[in-house]
């Protein structure tokens, strides 16, 4: 018999490293787990709230919260994510239609408030009287309550709305290849309307401030200087604690790698 089999087998290293690692993973996968249903439930706690009935001051209905809840089954039933987005998430083919539509919504605000006060169009205005228009617009959006159950909105607002409203329900009903977009097949002219209703609603969120406070309940999302979102300390301050973790997240985990491979050996 020869040597090397009358000798014992030698014990395998122990790789505490890798065990380390194995209660590192663990440790990681709980606390984000944690931190994900905690943030879930402060999403749902900090959301917009839905007014029951929004409304010109004629008492004239412009949508109610159930208009706002079937037009979200319309945007999902129309597949609109696919084509555009809706607060940033989407496929950005199309247009982010809170983005979009906040924007042409001010600029009717501002057309509506100029003819009452001047009588003519905001383009038409001087500078100064552009200005003031301007300054009007972002105060009656920002205004927006949408913690009332029963919301009535200024009459230029409203107006603003229903007429966003109807073009939002002709887009969608017709083809516009050069905008790459072919007609929602799957939505009549009430579920385009609904439809409407929701995307118009989003775009209220990212301006009405919260009350009490003085950003939107998106946290001035999106950044548009024509309503006055410009972004918050706190947009500012997470997104460097973000950049900052991974940065310095990375070159740790190179670390533990070469350590792992030293103690195999």
């Amino acid at each position: 018999m020869s040597a090397s089999l009358s000798q014992p087998a030698s014990a395998p290293a122990v790789d505490r490293v890798s065990d380390v690692l194995k209660w590192v993973l663990l440790v990681v996968a709980v606390t984000c787990f944690a931190l994900l249903g905690y943030s879930t439930k402060l999403t749902y706690e900090a959301a917009p709230p839905l007014p029951d009935q929004i409304s010109a001051p004629g008492g004239q209905v412009l949508m109610t919260s159930a208009d706002i809840v079937d037009g979200k089954a319309g945007f999902q039933r129309a597949d609109l994510m696919d084509y555009g987005s809706l607060y940033g998430m989407g496929s950005y083919f199309g247009p982010d239609y809170t983005a979009d539509n906040l924007v042409r919504v001010a600029a009717l605000v501002q057309n509506n408030l100029s003819r009452a006060r001047f009588g003519r169009p905001f383009a038409g205005l001087a500078p100064d009287d552009q200005a003031s228009v301007k300054t009007a617009m972002q105060s009656m959006l920002q205004g927006v309550d949408l913690t009332q159950r029963r919301l009535v909105l200024a009459a230029p607002l409203a107006q603003a709305l229903s007429t966003r409203r109807a073009q939002i329900a002709d887009e969608l009903l017709r083809n516009d290849f050069e905008r790459g977009w072919t007609q929602a097949f799957s939505l009549d002219a009430t579920s385009a309307g609904q439809t409407a209703d929701f995307l118009l609603y989003s775009s209220l969120t990212t301006v009405a401030h919260r009350p009490g406070t003085g950003v939107s309940w998106t946290q001035n999302w999106p950044y548009e200087p024509l309503v006055g979102n410009t972004p918050t300390g706190d947009t500012f301050r997470w997104t460097w604690i973000s950049f900052c973790f991974t940065f310095f997240a990375t070159p740790m985990k190179g670390r533990w790698i070469p350590c792992s491979a030293r103690s195999r050996r």
